[in-house]
C-alpha cells in the first residue's frame, strides 16, 4: 500500500460512480452515447491507465441516447441464485427525448469482473439492455425515471430510483422510490421514501426562460452502511443545474419500505462553498487502508453551462451523522487543500 497526495478535482464528469476492484479503482459517469469504464491503481489519475466501452447502444432504440447515472453492482449467488450472480450495470436512457427516460439493466459478459462489455441479462445480446420491470405493477417504468441504485437492509436487496409527478404543473416534483428485488432486473411493489419537503430542496423549481416548468428535485439516493449495521441514505436536492444542488441525509429507523421510518435531516449535510458549487450525486467507497471516501460531482463556477467535475474527499460517521471532509459542511478549498488517499 502507498499513501499519495492529490488536489481536487480529479477529472471532468457528471454522476460519478467509483468503486475498488482487484487493487484498482473503477469509475463511470453519465454520457451521451456510450458508457466508458475507467480503472487505475491511482484514482486521481483514473483516465491515465485503462478503459473499456462497457455499453454502446446502436442508434434507433428507446435506449440509444442520454445514458444517465450509470452504476455497477455485484450480486452474489446467495442474493438471487447462481444464474443471476455477477456484475450488473444500471442505467437510464432515452430515444433522444428526455420525457422518455426509462431504467435498464445489463450484465457483464465476464462473470468475474466488472471491467468488460455488457449484455442483456436474459438474452445475452451485447449492448441491448433489459428494461427494469415489475410484474405486480403495469405502470412500473412507463414514465420518466432514472438513477437506479441498490440498498441492502433487513436481509433484503432493494432497488431505489427517482421518478416524477405532475410534469409541467405547479405540483411538478420528483420523488425517490424503493422496491424489493426478486432478481437484478425485476422488482416487487414500489414505495415512496423521499419527497421534497424542505426549503433547501426547492431551488430551481419554477418556470424557465424556455417556458417550461422545472421540478422540485430530490434524486440520486445512495446507501451508506455503518460499522454496527446502521443504514443511511444520502440524496441530492434542488436542481442539478443550479449552484444550490446539495446533499441531504436520511437514517433508517425501521421498515425501509415506510417513508415514516426514514429520519430526514432538515438541512443539507454538504453544500456549495465560495469556490465549489452544486455538490451532489455521490458514490461512496473505502481506500486500501479502509478509510471512507465520497466521490461527488460539482461545478467550479456559478455560470450557466459550466462543466461538472469529479471530487474525492474523506468522510466519516459520527453520532449518526455523515461528516464529509473537514466537517464544515462545505467542500475543501481545492485551490490550496491537499488530500491524501491510500492506494493498493
Amino acid at each position: 500500500m502507498q499513501t499519495i497526495s492529490f488536489h481536487n478535482p480529479i477529472c471532468q464528469g457528471a454522476d460519478p460512480w467509483m468503486f475498488p476492484f482487484e487493487s484498482k479503482f473503477c469509475l463511470c459517469c453519465t454520457a451521451s452515447r456510450s458508457i466508458v469504464l475507467w480503472r487505475a491503481a491511482d484514482p486521481t489519475k483514473i483516465h491515465d491507465e485503462e478503459s473499456i466501452v462497457a455499453f454502446e447502444p446502436e442508434e434507433g432504440h428507446e435506449w440509444s441516447h442520454d445514458l444517465w447515472s450509470p452504476e455497477i453492482h455485484y450480486f452474489a449467488p446467495e442474493d438471487f441464485g447462481e444464474a443471476h450472480a455477477g456484475w450488473y450495470l444500471f442505467i437510464a436512457c432515452d430515444d433522444g427525448q428526455n420525457v422518455n427516460h426509462r431504467m435498464y439493466v445489463l450484465k457483464s459478459e465476464d462473470p468475474h469482473s466488472p471491467f468488460a462489455h455488457y449484455a442483456n441479462p436474459v438474452t445475452g445480446v451485447r449492448n441491448v439492455p433489459e428494461k427494469f420491470a415489475s410484474p405486480v405493477d403495469p405502470d412500473f417504468n412507463t414514465a420518466w425515471c432514472c438513477g437506479q441504485t441498490i440498498l441492502r437492509a433487513r436481509g433484503n436487496v432493494y432497488a431505489m430510483w427517482v421518478d416524477e409527478v405532475g410534469r409541467q404543473t405547479e405540483n411538478f416534483h420528483q420523488r425517490v422510490r424503493l422496491a424489493k428485488l426478486t432478481n437484478p432486473y425485476t422488482a416487487e411493489t414500489a414505495h415512496v421514501i423521499i419527497r421534497p419537503t424542505e426549503d433547501w430542496e426547492m431551488h430551481g423549481f419554477g418556470m424557465g426562460k424556455d417556458g417550461k416548468i422545472r421540478p422540485r428535485v430530490v434524486e440520486g439516493g445512495t446507501a451508506i452502511y455503518g460499522d454496527d449495521g446502521e443504514v443511511y441514505l444520502t440524496y441530492s436536492g434542488s436542481g442539478y443545474w443550479t449552484p444550490y444542488y446539495a446533499l441531504g441525509q436520511l437514517t433508517l429507523q425501521g421498515d425501509p419500505e415506510k417513508i415514516e421510518d426514514w429520519k430526514k435531516e432538515k438541512t443539507p449535510i454538504f453544500s456549495m462553498s465560495d469556490k465549489v458549487f452544486g455538490c451532489g450525486h455521490a458514490s461512496f467507497f473505502k481506500d486500501a487502508a479502509g478509510d471512507r471516501f465520497i466521490c461527488y460531482h460539482a461545478y467550479l463556477s456559478r455560470e450557466k453551462g459550466a462543466k461538472r467535475h469529479v471530487f474525492l474527499e474523506r468522510y466519516r460517521i459520527e453520532d449518526g451523522k455523515i461528516i464529509i471532509g473537514n466537517g464544515s459542511g462545505k467542500p475543501a478549498n481545492y485551490t490550496v487543500a491537499t488530500e491524501t488517499i491510500t492506494i493498493f
